[in-house]
């Protein structure tokens, strides 16, 4: 995994779609299911709803738009990814866990076969 880095420049013709995008943070369209946990995207009507970007003209408007899903795409891949990755940490946690359990099995069987044999040979 890439070392992220722990500062970041903005370009000040940036800085009002980081901070729209910033601003709808709680706005993102997520499947959750039995496959895991899956980003679509923002919820566009959240942004077209909020103040920032309704008073804007239309030519402003989709400039910021294509600015916001630039910061989305990438945004996406990383959330998606960092679920991908935590999903197969937990199939990995539970295939150990399924192996510990049946050694754990195999090792009280051998054991208790142990304890019958030395019982047989004691009421011989």
């Amino acid at each position: 995994m890439k070392e992220t880095p722990q500062h970041f420049e903005v370009w000040k013709e940036n800085w009002p779609a980081l901070e729209l995008f910033n601003a709808l943070r709680t706005q993102w369209r997520v499947i959750a299911g039995m496959g895991g946990v899956h980003h679509q995207g923002i919820d566009y009507t959240a942004l077209y709803g909020h103040p920032k970007f309704a008073r804007l003209n239309h030519e402003e408007q989709d400039a910021l738009l294509a600015q916001i899903q630039h910061i989305e795409t990438g945004a996406l891949d990383t959330l998606n990814e960092q679920h991908r990755m935590a999903d197969q940490e937990a199939e990995q946690q539970q295939q150990m866990a399924q192996a510990i359990d049946a050694r754990v099995e195999l090792v009280y069987q051998f054991e208790n076969q142990q304890r019958l044999n030395a019982m047989e040979l004691m009421n011989v």
